[in-house]
């Protein structure tokens, strides 16, 4: 097949080419009332662009699109493979790709930069954290300009869900080091939308991609702007100076019948926990974790920290369809079965009404990311429901750019996601994803569950993925690398003038928000 290699000036000439048309199309948008212009502010300013390298971001589905995407209901559908077939022993995946796809600078979407993309994620040179959500992939090719094939090691049915990752450009990135490449501040993706300008405060500006081989977006340009503080950022709603945001459970009230917001309440699979790091000694013993889990009153945090928005959380699956419904369930505190389970693990309060062991108190420092408010609420409430169990948990804000989340002794961590249950569950609790990047920040290892999260993803059988995710949510209950606190509601302020945005359960943050921007339009004020 053939191969393209351009240099980033050839590249940038290309863009600025294109961005001369664009400005014409502008003038005649201005000409005609106005651009319709999306303004999205955000919690943090984003670092850089590039799917292969990170967690999803909101911006990468504009930019770039995976072989499939998930539709309104989460499930898998058809993007940048038309069509596939899989072989009877379920260890081949053919996929035919859509023709008519190209990037931004007008080179055609081919088999070759499927292959490449799929590569460097398992390349442990690209040293991404995604690389455990690919890792039974035993071999990737293309077979002509528009077929691919893929072939696993052993049976994998979350596969399809995986590829709605973005494929990258070879003829571009080849030969690049990607964590190091002007590409993931340039980028050159095959989406709706397309870079504009990445501005000094961090702001993104996306442009709509004429060239996108989908349905074109309503919007102009859709822009990033990084809001770090939640005040503001309801100032800025309400001021019109930006178009959506995420709002906290209080400041919901705070939106009155005159502001020109909507609010947009939204079910998700996004849940806060205690996550304990098992460097840290007092936390190898289960009947710790235990004890915590069971004092905790997580009604009070719904009702009070939350406003209702949320429900109480009991473990990671709880809205997905693999829930197992009473594991790890307690309807309410129950302060003497911890007492209990502390006592048996040899813990004794000491003079001062703290438990002590061996000399050493059962105390440690509980940090939340300062700029997150609930969080920070969470392990204000926390410390206080655990203090007359005779635990000190230290309540203890840090700047987000600043938390160690793989060495901080316990952290109010947040994770969920609306897909298929192997995401955000073999990631976190595998003992193979701790280092190097990886998301099982506490460093937690129990052989049991690295034994069930590997029979649910590769079980060829739904009833038997479900049972071995149900057992491994009790084995999870048993001994957990996480205290679950709440699952949020997701909570949009949108500019009433803004339409389109279609309800969906979320993920992680919210996420999901956009997944059919193409659909969105804001009329003129």
């Amino acid at each position: 097949m053939k191969k393209y290699k351009i240099s980033f000036i050839t590249m940038a000439a290309v863009i600025i080419a294109g961005l001369a048309g664009a400005c014409s199309a502008e003038t005649a948008d201005y000409a005609a009332g106005g651009k319709k212009q999306l303004i999205y502010g955000m919690e943090a300013e984003i670092d850089r662009v590039n799917p292969v390298l990170d967690e999803s971001q909101e911006i990468d589905a504009l930019l770039f699109r995976g072989l499939t995407k998930p539709d309104e209901q989460n499930e898998v559908t058809p993007d940048l493979a038309e069509s596939w077939t899989i072989s009877e022993d379920l260890l081949t995946y053919s996929f035919k790709l859509r023709e008519d796809a190209v990037w931004q600078d007008g080179e055609p979407v081919t088999a070759d930069d499927v292959v490449f993309t799929l590569d460097k994620i398992l390349d442990p040179k690209t040293n991404t954290p995604i690389t455990g959500e690919f890792r039974e992939i035993a071999d990737v090719r293309a077979d002509g300009d528009y077929q691919v094939e893929i072939r696993l090691h052993r049976p994998y049915p979350p596969l399809l869900d995986k590829l709605k990752v973005g494929i990258v450009p070879e003829h571009i990135l080849d030969g690049e080091n990607l964590a190091e490449s002007d590409f993931n501040r340039n980028p050159v993706g095959n989406g709706p939308f397309r870079m504009k300008e990445w501005k000094g405060d961090g702001t993104i500006v996306l442009q709509r991609n004429e060239q996108y081989y989908g349905k074109k977006p309503k919007l102009d340009e859709v822009v990033f702007k990084p809001v770090p503080d939640a005040n503001t950022r309801l100032v800025q709603l309400k001021a019109g100076e930006i178009d959506l945001a995420r709002l906290t459970p209080s400041q919901v009230k705070a939106v009155n019948k005159s502001d020109p917001v909507k609010v947009h309440e939204m079910d998700t699979a996004d849940y806060r926990a205690i996550m304990y790091n098992f460097d840290h000694e007092i936390f190898r013993d289960p009947k710790v974790r235990q004890a915590i889990s069971l004092a905790v009153d997580r009604k009070a945090m719904v009702d009070g920290i939350l406003a209702g928005k949320g429900e109480p959380a009991f473990g990671p699956l709880q809205k997905s369809w693999a829930a197992n419904p009473d594991a790890g369930r307690t309807e309410s505190p129950d302060s003497g079965r911890a007492a209990e389970l502390l006592a048996v693990a040899g813990w004794e309060k000491n003079g001062d009404g703290i438990l002590e062991k061996n000399g050493k108190l059962l105390s440690f420092e509980l940090v939340a990311p300062a700029q997150d408010t609930v969080r920070v609420a969470l392990a204000n409430v926390v410390s206080q429901q655990l203090k007359p169990l005779g635990i000190i948990a230290e309540p203890k804000p840090v700047d987000q750019n600043a938390v160690k989340y793989d060495g901080e002794e316990a952290l109010v961590i947040g994770w969920g996601s609306e897909f298929d249950p192997d995401d955000h569950t073999y990631r976190l609790f595998h003992s193979s994803e701790i280092g190097g990047g990886q998301y099982n920040f506490g460093k937690y290892r129990n052989d049991e569950v690295d034994r069930l999260l590997t029979e649910a993803r590769t079980a060829t059988v739904p009833d038997k993925r479900k049972a071995a995710y149900g057992r491994f949510q009790e084995v999870l209950a048993e001994d957990p690398p996480y205290t679950f606190l709440v699952y949020l509601d997701a909570l949009y302020g949108v500019n009433e003038n803004v339409t389109g945005i279609s309800d969906r359960t979320l993920g992680h943050h919210g996420f999901g928000i956009l997944w059919n921007i193409e659909d969105w339009d804001k009329q003129a004020d």
